[in-house]
């Protein structure tokens, strides 16, 4: 199990799929933490009452997140690959099935996809478990809670692209808090412009 496990991951490393998940990482988790958040604003400024919407909402939409990302990033990264298997074969004059360039190419395809579906999805349902905790806890303060972790979760992604990109962590998690504090207001601004 070790050998086939250090095989896969020689694989991601060859085929640089762990790059490609890395951007795709961050980039797909803060859509969902962002779509979220807009879904939980609105929801809020509505003056919906009920936890079982705001749930059913997020669920849905990360569902429906995590299907396209996973589809679409696997589709896009697999045609890429097969292109460059192509391109490879007729450089090598040989035909390449079965051989560790193509199961690289395929593992590559599959990570790719699956970090692709699964960030935007997790965290999604981690800003809807607040509302799990109605009725213990009001609804407002569900939102409040759900739009703070989700400000949370911003922040670290900051500093985790600071950590690849080797630049300030704290500038990097604030420069991404921004971006979540700014779509709180103009959502607030475009669902409930009479609230401000």
């Amino acid at each position: 199990m070790t050998s086939r496990i250090e095989l896969y991951r020689r694989y991601l490393k060859a085929s640089g799929a762990l790059e490609i998940a890395r951007r795709l990482f961050v980039m797909n988790a803060f859509d969902g933490v962002l779509t979220i958040m807009g879904v939980v604003l609105g929801a809020y400024l509505s003056g919906v009452q009920d936890s079982g919407f705001v749930i059913t909402a997020g669920v849905g939409g990360s569902i429906a997140m995590g299907i396209s990302g996973m589809s679409g990033a696997y589709m896009a990264e697999r045609a890429e690959r097969m292109r460059d298997i192509r391109k490879l074969e007729s450089a090598m004059l040989r035909d390449l099935d079965g051989t560790h360039v193509v199961r690289a190419f395929r593992t590559a395809s599959i990570a790719v996809a699956l970090v692709d579906g699964l960030s935007p999805a997790i965290a999604a349902l981690l800003l809807i478990s607040p509302f799990l905790l109605v009725p213990m806890i009001s609804m407002s303060t569900a939102a409040v809670l759900s739009l703070a972790l989700g400000l949370v979760v911003l922040f670290l992604l900051g500093l985790f692209l600071a950590r690849i990109s080797e630049e300030v962590a704290l500038i990097s998690g604030l420069k991404m808090l921004l971006v979540g504090v700014l779509t709180i207001i103009i959502v607030r601004l475009v669902v409930s412009p009479n609230v401000l």
